[in-house]
């Protein structure tokens, strides 16, 4: 068994998501392509769980509003995950959840957020949770 600060060192490069592609103004998303899902790692074993989990949610990116209700019920279930956000990319209004979402992210450092909005989503969720 390895210890959770050598655990870290060997996930954290399989789980981290480049500043570069973070911050990715371009027309079309750098995420908007098929990948494999890096939550498998937390799969593995219970340790890797533990370990993982504060790792998957440092830097979060939601692309569609399934991924931002999904989100907004994990942080009502357990509020301590919402501790672990430090950079949020949205790329959409995606509703009442991005209330939660950001009230849930007292540690989020970064945010981008992208203006190319579908005329049937709605920001009201987004325009009410900024100000947190």
């Amino acid at each position: 068994m390895l210890p959770d600060e050598i655990l870290s060192e060997i996930l954290s490069p399989a789980l981290k998501v480049p500043d570069d592609l973070f911050s990715d103004t371009s027309h079309v998303s750098p995420f908007a392509t098929y990948a494999p899902s890096t939550s498998a790692y937390l799969l593995v074993c219970k340790d890797w769980l533990r370990v993982s989990t504060p790792l998957l949610y440092s830097v979060v990116v939601l692309r569609s509003k399934a991924q931002a209700n999904a989100l907004e019920k994990v942080f009502r279930k357990n509020p301590e995950f919402g501790a672990f956000v430090r950079k949020l990319r949205v790329e959409g209004g995606y509703g009442s959840a991005m209330h939660t979402i950001l009230q849930a992210t007292p540690n989020l450092t970064h945010l981008v957020l992208s203006l190319a909005i579908w005329s049937s989503d709605t920001t009201t969720g987004l325009c009410k949770g900024l100000p947190t």
